[in-house]
């Protein structure tokens, strides 16, 4: 995809040093030092989470490189552990920051670890509405599957499910356009323009990227006496019908592609409107009761659009797959771990 090809040449001439002579292909450079050249050919990685390193280096394994190239990662921004791994298989990387650690055994070695300022240019920024747009087009991704037209509809659907202005919808499209995230396929314009999602994978890293940044809060926690999940998931079934409340964590990980051995909390979605009732019928359990912090049911907030993604399995209402995958890794830790095993076995891009 052109797209990516550019966005890797992009990144890797960015963290090269002047000293180098560069002849930029398609899908490579060439470089050249004191009458020496060598060809690199960059393959991109996404936003440079730990997932898409070890994606890209699956790809690497499965596909027969040209002999006479270096294979270089690049990503958006690489992450602790995507460097981690990197190093660890000692594969060369660059980054749009600029940096890069380059090896070409016994001829080239270049560290760069200093980020380089970025073009000055129109920068994109994740705003609200960005993000409920994002969320909608890759948990719509998901729930089609791979044999559904790539279509991801119009631009009136998609702002009546993301909860955000038609106007506002397409504004945030046109963004996902400059960043190759979609590309246009209806009319020029209007309520009928249609998109597809170009890059699936890199527009899930990029979101749950900036998403996981964020800090989590809970507005409740209520105490229970039990340890068994699935008893809480019980007393909450029973006792909201009829409310806007949805699992999400470790515990929605669990039932969509089980991973850990152990589940300390049961994290809730509850719509905004639907916080105080929630508080009262849940209060009003047998041996259940409100708490400061530690509690083994954890209650958040969050804007409506949210629970029109979600999925009913055996009574009990999950979070998309896209959303469980940005709060395990905002969890971080075994949660990060699950939220890999979860984007690997059910996300699937």
């Amino acid at each position: 995809m052109a797209s990516r090809e550019n966005s890797a040449v992009t990144a890797l001439v960015r963290a090269l040093p002047p000293e180098f002579d560069t002849e930029v292909g398609f899908d490579s450079v060439r470089l050249t030092l004191d009458g020496r050249s060598w060809i690199v050919r960059p393959i991109w990685a996404g936003e440079g989470l730990a997932a898409d390193v070890q994606r890209a280096r699956n790809m690497l394994m499965h596909v027969d490189a040209p002999t006479d190239a270096l294979t270089v990662i690049t990503a958006r921004r690489m992450s602790a552990g995507a460097r981690e791994i990197l190093d660890e298989e000692r594969l060369s990387w660059a980054d749009g920051s600029g940096r890069a650690r380059i090896v070409i055994p016994g001829e080239v070695y270049i560290t760069r670890l200093d980020p380089i300022p970025a073009d000055a240019r129109r920068q994109f920024t994740w705003s609200g509405a960005a993000q409920a747009v994002a969320e909608t087009l890759l948990s719509w991704r998901v729930s089609y599957g791979r044999d559904v037209p790539d279509s991801i509809g119009k631009v009136a659907d998609i702002a009546q499910a993301a909860d955000v202005s038609v106007a506002h919808a397409a504004r945030v499209l046109r963004q996902f356009d400059e960043q190759h995230y979609t590309i246009k396929t209806g009319a020029e314009r209007g309520s009928t323009a249609t998109r597809e999602l170009r890059d699936p994978g890199r527009m899930l890293s990029d979101w749950a990227g900036q998403y996981a940044l964020g800090a989590a809060t809970p507005v409740v926690e209520f105490h229970v006496p039990w340890r068994d999940h699935e008893e809480s998931l019980s007393m909450l079934t029973s006792s909201l019908e009829g409310t806007n409340w949805a699992v999400t964590g470790t515990v929605a990980a669990e039932r969509i592609a089980p991973f850990l051995t152990s589940i300390p909390t049961v994290d809730v979605y509850v719509s905004f409107d639907d916080l105080q009732d929630l508080r009262r019928r849940v209060s009003s359990q047998d041996d259940v009761r409100e708490v400061a912090h530690g509690g083994r049911i954890r209650v958040f907030t969050e804007k409506d659009f949210v629970f029109g993604l979600t999925d009913n399995r055996d009574g009990v209402s999950l979070c998309s797959p896209v959303r469980v995958y940005a709060d395990l890794l905002r969890s971080r830790g075994r949660a990060a771990e699950a939220g890999e095993h979860l984007r690997e076995s059910v996300i699937a891009f």
